[in-house]
């Protein structure tokens, strides 16, 4: 059975594997979105939008990955809206490889937080129940619920170096810049900084598909916080390659509070209250 946060992980996997697009270099400043004008280069642009992206505490996400590696086609899916700070969530994460594919959903209202389950990770359920629950302070509390897992692919433009700035496009009511860059995975590995380990651990590309290209477009607001981003894994001669699409909207909105699952379908007792916790952290 996958925990959430090996599914979680698994995401972040793709999404930072995924990472850079082609570009050319271009160091002059580009008009800002909104007709103002943006003193920074591209690339520290990108740079900074990192950070502004892996620190948002509320926003609705939605992210489609397909990772090949030899062959064998890993597709991640999630979908929903968080309130980090608030500990609101109503998300669902998918994997499916070899015709096995399995399903996790999120649910927390501020107080409780449910996790359930469909397809291969539903048999660990007791009494045939879909949802464990759990204080919602157990899932703030967990390395597994945090923005780096759903929008860590941000990372990689740490280590924006040659970038071409291009249009303005409008997204989610937001005016964006689009940008476009390459980095090696081992650059990017280098670029993360004190978060290196995170890094690598979450993406796992190891040996000779370490050498693989990321390529990136990337729309960015005027708030630095990426709205879309398109990747592609470019290995080259290697067995690896791969595409991530992310869409980032509703940042900052208020999140509606989720319904709580029916009360049926929530397991409950020490059995229940073991697989919550082993679901967050194992």
């Amino acid at each position: 059975m996958h925990s959430l946060s090996r599914v979680l992980t698994l995401a972040l996997t793709v999404t930072l594997v995924a990472s850079s697009c082609s570009s050319g270099s271009d160091d002059t400043a580009p008009p800002a979105p909104g007709g103002g004008a943006d003193e920074r280069s591209p690339a520290v642009v990108l740079q900074e939008s990192a950070d502004a992206t892996i620190d948002i505490d509320r926003a609705s996400v939605v992210l489609a990955a397909e990772l090949d590696l030899a062959g064998r086609v890993l597709a991640l899916d999630a979908a929903g809206r968080v309130d980090y700070a608030a500990v609101v969530a109503d998300v669902t994460f998918g994997a499916e490889q070899d015709g096995q594919a399995q399903e996790l959903q999120v649910v927390a209202d501020g107080e409780t937080a449910w996790i359930g389950g469909e397809g291969a990770v539903a048999s660990a359920f007791p009494d045939g129940a879909r949802y464990v629950s759990g204080d919602a302070a157990q899932l703030a509390g967990a390395d597994s619920f945090g923005p780096v897992n759903l929008v860590g692919v941000a990372l990689v433009l740490r280590g924006a170096t040659d970038v071409e700035a291009g249009q303005v496009e409008e997204i989610d009511g937001v005016e964006t810049r689009t940008y476009t860059t390459t980095i090696t995975f081992l650059d990017a590995v280098e670029a993360a900084g004190d978060d290196a380990d995170a890094f690598r651990s979450a993406l796992n590309l190891t040996g000779d598909a370490e050498q693989a290209e990321l390529d990136i477009e990337v729309a960015i607001g005027p708030d630095d916080v990426v709205r879309r981003l398109e990747l592609v894994i470019d290995g080259g001669d290697l067995p690896v390659g791969g595409t991530y699409d992310l869409t980032i909207s509703d940042v900052g909105d208020e999140v509606e509070v989720p319904q709580a699952p029916p009360a049926d379908q929530v397991a409950t007792g020490p059995e229940a209250d073991a697989l919550f916790e082993r679901l967050l952290t194992s």
